[in-house]
């Protein structure tokens, strides 16, 4: 268990249950009673030189805090209402930075139904982004828990990738440090692979349509959003569920762009689709009698949805690679580890 993990559960035991919690701490998203139905509500936080590199376009990153938010409600299967937007800048950027970062936040928020309704702003020494969402589940609502032996794992996309663009964005930030801007930045790559890197990592896609199909229909046992890496992620549904997460590594979608990467950087693809983070796609369990649905559903949202796994007894997540079992438990990022950077 990550250090994280044990500061959620400490979190949780300070917490009095009953209404209008239904569910706190460790999922996705909280879940409230009203007496107009379930609320989902979460919070992230985009810290500079943490979540994102120093001299990041501010547009865009107002799209991304609000993406990784309404992942969270993907994971979920909420319809986003409307949020919060609090940003803290260093002061002397002057009024035309916030407003950059708010206007990417609101076209975002738009895609998805989801309005800005207010927010804060402070003089800080980084700039830190915080987002409030919340949203109705549009059924019973996912949770990380409810996986069961026998169940399929399914996941949404291609993780990975973001890893990859992550790469590349440092690559840029050494060039504009040294006053070099070559186009291609990078020869060796296509620019087609490039410019997709560079999209997964800087303006992710969040599955709310995914989401919302996979508790409408009842299609998905457990869920989770995909943010820390995917050994991780799927150990914290394992955990919740009390079941095992089995990955084949046969069925893994390890994209083609991922490989180009790979291949000039001499690195592991498989590495950084398993440890990567900031993917912001769902991974979930669905079970056998389901799948013909899930699958038919899926190809009519137009979202890549791969079967890469299994469910089974046991604890843990592990990668079933020929005869061997590797554990993949710990393989993600901690944020009382160290910074993405």
């Amino acid at each position: 268990m990550s250090s994280e993990d044990r500061f959620v559960e400490a979190l949780g035991a300070l917490l009095s249950d009953g209404p209008p919690l239904v569910l706190g701490p460790g999922d996705d998203a909280a879940i409230l009673a009203r007496e107009a139905g379930l609320l989902a509500a979460t919070t992230d936080m985009l810290v500079e030189g943490v979540d994102f590199l120093p001299g990041e376009d501010p547009e865009r990153l107002g799209r991304r805090a609000v993406a990784v938010n309404l992942s969270d409600l993907a994971a979920m299967g909420a319809r986003p209402e409307f949020f919060l937007l609090a940003i803290g800048f260093e002061s002397r950027r002057g009024p035309d930075y916030p407003l950059a970062v708010a206007r990417g936040a609101i076209a975002r928020g738009a895609d998805f139904g989801a309005r800005l309704a207010g927010g804060d702003l402070s003089d800080a020494p980084q700039t830190v982004i915080t987002v409030a969402l919340w949203g109705r589940p549009a059924g019973e609502p996912l949770r990380r828990k409810g996986a069961a032996p026998g169940d399929l794992v399914y996941v949404s996309g291609h993780p990975g990738e973001a890893a990859g663009g992550l790469r590349l964005a440092r690559r840029l930030e050494a060039f504009a440090e040294h006053g070099s801007l070559p186009t291609p930045h990078f020869p060796e790559l296509p620019l087609e692979a490039e410019r997709r890197l560079l999209a997964a990592y800087r303006d992710p896609a969040p599955r709310i349509g995914l989401g919302i199909a996979l508790a409408e229909e009842r299609l998905a046992s457990a869920a989770i959003d995909v943010s820390d890496g995917m050994g991780l992620d799927a150990a914290r549904l394992a955990r919740a569920s009390g079941v095992r997460v089995v990955f084949e590594r046969e069925l893994l979608p390890l994209s083609t762009t991922l490989r180009e990467l790979a291949a000039t950087e001499d690195l592991d693809p498989l590495a950084l689709f398993l440890s990567g983070g900031d993917d912001y796609e769902l991974l979930f369990t669905v079970p056998p009698a389901a799948a013909p649905r899930l699958e038919e559903r899926a190809s009519r949202l137009d979202v890549p949805v791969t079967r890469i796994g299994r469910v089974e007894e046991g604890s843990g997540a592990v990668l079933a690679d020929g005869g061997a079992r590797i554990d993949v438990s710990t393989l993600g990022h901690d944020h009382f580890a160290e910074a993405r950077r």
